[in-house]
């Protein structure tokens, strides 16, 4: 078991490394990859449309101020 954690510990890693590397590389084939995960890393999500349709936007005030606190991301890298 220990082996597993350690191989999925090592790929995690070898991944991390690639997109990082890819990031910072700067190329041009990376750059619209690179502003997409950008775009949605800081676009604000609102839960209001999926709580209207389970009808729960009045039974739950409170629950939309709390998980919108939660989902507001910073802008930026």
């Amino acid at each position: 078991m220990a082996e597993r954690f350690i191989r999925d510990l090592i790929l995690a890693a070898v991944i991390f490394v690639v997109v990082a590397v890819l990031v910072y590389s700067d190329l041009e084939v990376v750059q619209p990859v690179t502003e997409y995960v950008n775009y949605v890393v800081t676009t604000d999500i609102s839960l209001q449309p999926f709580l209207e349709r389970m009808e729960l936007a009045e039974k739950l005030p409170r629950w939309q101020s709390w998980l919108k606190g939660l989902t507001e991301a910073t802008a930026g890298w």
